[in-house]
Protein backbone atom coordinates (compact mmCIF):
# COMPACT_ATOMS: atom_id res chain seq x y z
CA UNK A 1 0.00 0.00 0.00
CA UNK A 2 2.74 2.63 0.60
CA UNK A 3 4.18 2.06 -2.44
CA UNK A 4 1.14 3.29 -4.33
CA UNK A 5 1.24 6.37 -2.14
CA UNK A 6 5.21 7.18 -2.42
CA UNK A 7 4.85 9.79 -4.90
CA UNK A 8 2.75 12.00 -2.47
CA UNK A 9 4.03 10.42 1.26
CA UNK A 10 6.92 12.75 1.02
CA UNK A 11 4.90 15.79 0.57
CA UNK A 12 2.16 15.87 3.65
CA UNK A 13 3.42 19.40 4.29
CA UNK A 14 0.44 21.48 2.97
CA UNK A 15 -3.69 20.97 3.11
CA UNK A 16 -3.79 20.76 -0.24
CA UNK A 17 -1.00 17.93 -0.89
CA UNK A 18 -2.85 16.20 2.63
CA UNK A 19 -6.28 16.66 0.73
CA UNK A 20 -5.23 14.62 -2.26
CA UNK A 21 -3.77 12.23 -0.23
CA UNK A 22 -6.75 11.52 1.51
CA UNK A 23 -8.24 10.97 -2.22
CA UNK A 24 -6.10 8.79 -3.52
CA UNK A 25 -5.87 6.25 -0.36
CA UNK A 26 -9.91 6.33 -1.09
CA UNK A 27 -9.40 5.69 -5.15
CA UNK A 28 -7.10 3.01 -4.23
CA UNK A 29 -9.79 1.22 -2.36
CA UNK A 30 -12.37 1.43 -4.90
CA UNK A 31 -9.74 0.19 -7.77
CA UNK A 32 -9.17 -2.69 -5.38
CA UNK A 33 -13.40 -2.83 -5.03
CA UNK A 34 -12.10 -2.84 -1.35
CA UNK A 35 -10.81 -6.29 -1.39
CA UNK A 36 -7.74 -6.56 1.20
CA UNK A 37 -8.07 -3.28 3.44
CA UNK A 38 -4.25 -2.62 4.75
CA UNK A 39 -1.57 -5.41 3.87
CA UNK A 40 0.01 -3.89 7.49
CA UNK A 41 -2.94 -3.68 9.00
CA UNK A 42 -3.73 -7.56 8.07
CA UNK A 43 -0.65 -8.41 9.10
CA UNK A 44 -0.31 -6.80 12.57
CA UNK A 45 -3.92 -8.50 13.39
CA UNK A 46 -2.96 -12.23 13.19
CA UNK A 47 0.83 -11.79 14.11
CA UNK A 48 1.18 -9.09 16.62
CA UNK A 49 -0.06 -11.33 19.79
CA UNK A 50 2.04 -14.48 18.19
CA UNK A 51 5.47 -13.33 16.83
CA UNK A 52 7.30 -10.35 18.95
CA UNK A 53 9.72 -10.41 15.87
CA UNK A 54 7.37 -9.73 13.54
CA UNK A 55 5.35 -7.45 16.14
CA UNK A 56 8.33 -5.00 16.02
CA UNK A 57 8.51 -5.31 12.36
CA UNK A 58 5.21 -3.98 11.97
CA UNK A 59 5.75 -1.11 14.29
CA UNK A 60 8.75 0.11 12.22
CA UNK A 61 6.43 -0.19 9.39
CA UNK A 62 3.84 2.19 10.99
CA UNK A 63 6.65 4.06 12.62
CA UNK A 64 7.69 5.01 8.91
CA UNK A 65 4.19 5.84 7.54
CA UNK A 66 3.42 8.09 10.66
CA UNK A 67 6.57 9.41 10.18
CA UNK A 68 5.90 11.16 6.73
CA UNK A 69 2.89 12.21 8.27
CA UNK A 70 4.80 13.97 11.69
CA UNK A 71 7.62 15.57 8.93
CA UNK A 72 4.23 17.25 7.03
CA UNK A 73 2.88 18.23 10.33
CA UNK A 74 6.25 19.60 11.31
CA UNK A 75 6.99 21.81 8.65
CA UNK A 76 3.28 22.88 8.95
CA UNK A 77 3.89 23.97 12.01
CA UNK A 78 7.29 25.87 11.46
CA UNK A 79 5.67 27.80 8.94
CA UNK A 80 2.73 28.84 11.12
CA UNK A 81 0.02 27.01 9.70
CA UNK A 82 -0.15 24.84 12.65
CA UNK A 83 -0.67 26.75 15.73
CA UNK A 84 2.53 26.50 18.07
CA UNK A 85 0.28 23.96 20.20
CA UNK A 86 -0.31 21.41 17.41
CA UNK A 87 1.85 18.38 18.00
CA UNK A 88 2.88 16.30 15.42
CA UNK A 89 3.59 13.30 16.64
CA UNK A 90 -0.18 13.41 18.25
CA UNK A 91 -1.80 14.02 14.75
CA UNK A 92 0.06 12.08 12.92
CA UNK A 93 -1.02 8.80 15.11
CA UNK A 94 -4.45 10.30 14.75
CA UNK A 95 -4.45 10.26 11.10
CA UNK A 96 -3.04 6.99 11.06
CA UNK A 97 -5.92 5.68 13.53
CA UNK A 98 -8.66 6.94 11.50
CA UNK A 99 -6.92 5.58 8.46
CA UNK A 100 -6.71 2.16 9.73
CA UNK A 101 -10.12 2.00 11.13
CA UNK A 102 -10.99 3.04 8.08
CA UNK A 103 -9.82 0.66 6.25
CA UNK A 104 -10.41 -2.51 8.28
CA UNK A 105 -14.31 -1.17 7.78
CA UNK A 106 -14.15 -0.34 4.21
CA UNK A 107 -12.63 -4.10 3.55
CA UNK A 108 -15.11 -5.39 5.65
CA UNK A 109 -18.51 -3.20 4.53
CA UNK A 110 -17.18 -3.62 0.82
CA UNK A 111 -17.82 0.38 0.30
CA UNK A 112 -14.98 3.39 0.69
CA UNK A 113 -17.26 5.28 2.86
CA UNK A 114 -16.18 4.32 6.15
CA UNK A 115 -12.25 5.61 4.40
CA UNK A 116 -14.00 8.58 3.60
CA UNK A 117 -15.77 9.82 6.82
CA UNK A 118 -12.53 8.44 9.16
CA UNK A 119 -10.16 10.53 6.79
CA UNK A 120 -12.66 13.47 6.82
CA UNK A 121 -12.55 13.86 10.55
CA UNK A 122 -9.04 13.09 11.03
CA UNK A 123 -7.97 16.21 8.85
CA UNK A 124 -11.14 17.94 10.18
CA UNK A 125 -8.96 17.61 13.87
CA UNK A 126 -5.90 18.51 12.32
CA UNK A 127 -7.54 21.55 10.89
CA UNK A 128 -8.98 22.24 14.51
CA UNK A 129 -4.98 23.30 14.84
CA UNK A 130 -4.72 25.92 11.89
CA UNK A 131 -4.05 29.43 11.60
CA UNK A 132 -5.01 31.67 9.57
CA UNK A 133 -8.07 31.14 6.91
CA UNK A 134 -7.69 27.05 7.16
CA UNK A 135 -9.23 27.78 10.64
CA UNK A 136 -12.22 28.16 9.38
CA UNK A 137 -12.37 25.39 6.31
CA UNK A 138 -14.65 22.80 7.23
CA UNK A 139 -14.05 20.33 3.99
Amino acid sequence: MLGAQQPLLAHLDSWENLERWCELLVAIQEERQCVGGCPVGSLASELADQDEEARLALVRSFDQWEQYLFEGFTSMRERGELRPDANPGELAVTVMTSLQGGLLLTQTRKTTRPLQIALRAALTYVRSFATGIEASFTG
